[in-house]
């Protein structure tokens, strides 16, 4: 039987959904910073976005599988507050036409001319 890490949890298709995450940076070890020196600083980011795309079955591969879900903070649908908190809630109604399964969640930020992958993490839609 395969294993995984959820990390984000189960979420009922029947209701909204939060996705609510501070992002920390090293400390000079490379260990996780947990102080608030540690909280990443989004305010040079142009853009930060969630995307939500269908997992990719075991051992598969799905390349630029389309997102299911989005939020951006250009479009007013995710909030960033500084420093390190990114949020975004899908209304009631948003996840029910989804398949119940695990998603990949996705954040990336960016900053001049480059878009960085910044967290993907499972989360299972049930």
């Amino acid at each position: 039987m395969p294993s995984f890490m959820n990390t984000l949890g189960a979420v009922s298709r029947l209701g909204q959904w939060r996705f609510r995450h501070v992002f920390r940076g090293a400390d000079e070890r490379g260990r996780l910073d947990v102080s608030d020196n540690g909280l990443i600083d989004f305010s040079t980011c142009s853009e930060v976005e969630l995307t939500v795309t269908p997992r990719a079955p075991h051992r598969g591969c799905w390349a630029g599988a389309a997102p299911v879900l989005a939020a951006s903070l250009t479009a007013g649908t995710l909030v960033v507050s500084n420093p390190g908190l990114v949020e975004a809630v899908f209304p009631d109604g948003s996840l029910s036409c989804l398949p119940p399964g695990l998603y990949d969640a996705r954040v990336f930020v960016t900053i001049g001319p480059e878009r960085e992958q910044i967290f993907c993490e499972p989360v299972e839609f049930a």
